[in-house]
């Protein structure tokens, strides 16, 4: 099993906590960002010019980008 990658903030570059959306994708009024919570109210800002604004929770522990053994001396 692929193990996923982050997702970090557009904004930042911490973690994203939620995807947010607005219009619909292939009709060219379309926004999207992933976003920490620290930007989420900004990013909906952004998003709400073209309609209304939707946030999907991403998933509350991010993948790591790889494992690190166990060292026992």
């Amino acid at each position: 099993m692929t193990a996923r990658w982050p997702t970090y903030c557009a904004r930042c570059g911490r973690w994203a906590t939620a995807l947010i959306e607005a219009g619909q994708p292939g009709t060219g009024h379309y926004r999207a960002e992933v976003t920490c919570p620290r930007h989420h109210a900004a990013a909906t800002r952004w998003a709400s010019h073209i309609g209304p604004a939707r946030s999907t929770p991403l998933a509350p522990t991010q993948p790591a980008l790889f494992e690190i053994p166990e060292v026992t001396c």
